[in-house]
């Protein structure tokens, strides 16, 4: 199979419904949404966009989740922060919010290189799997919870790949504090990411 030959790929890290306007609504990250958007609108490259998923108690008996993925009320993630049920799939919530969804679809309508992926951790540990479809030279990610998942999917990457150049541009990037979002820059500078303030 012919690889995908870009030099630049974009990760789009769960910027859906569920922690801009939803259930975990989140205003440092609804004042990033404009940037995002300007960044898809000028992107050169492929576009990858995450969706944090969770599922109901009735999804999991339906066996519709991959094996192994419990109800979100069953998980470690509910049990130690006990935050309210998010971003179960196919709910509005789980939804990219609709003005980046929009400038995607109109990235793709041009350019045929804009991919999603569901993942069921903070992180997604099937990069390296998932990546071989691509050849590329950098990496730079956006998105929200910047100590969360935009840290964790940073790391799984630097992991894969220690000398690919990874960037990080702060202004697309939100936390629910600036103390959080701080650290969270701190966090990735130290593992060798480049982050543009």
């Amino acid at each position: 199979m012919n690889k995908i030959k870009v030099k630049k790929l974009l990760f789009v890290i769960d910027t859906q419904i569920g922690f801009i306007i939803g259930s975990l609504a989140n205003a440092f990250a609804q004042a990033k949404v404009p940037n995002i958007v300007n960044k898809i609108k000028h992107w050169d490259g492929a576009i990858i966009a995450t969706h944090d998923t969770h599922f109901t108690e009735l999804q999991v008996k339906s066996a519709w989740p991959p094996e192994g993925v419990v109800a979100y009320k069953d998980s470690l993630e509910y049990k130690f922060n006990k935050l309210p049920e998010h971003c179960i799939k196919l709910s509005e919530d789980w939804q990219i919010h609709p003005d980046i969804l929009a400038e995607c679809e109109k990235f793709n309508k041009d350019k045929h290189m804009f991919f999603c992926v569901d993942k069921y951790t903070f992180g997604y540990y099937n990069w390296k799997k998932y990546l071989e479809d691509f050849e590329f030279e950098e990496i730079e990610i956006c998105g929200f919870v910047s100590s969360i998942c935009v840290l964790a999917n940073a790391v799984i990457l630097r992991a894969i790949y220690p000398n690919k150049r990874i960037v990080v541009d702060a202004n697309c990037i939100a936390d629910i504090s600036e103390e959080m979002q701080q650290s969270a820059i701190n966090c990735l500078r130290a593992q060798q990411i480049e982050v543009i303030e």
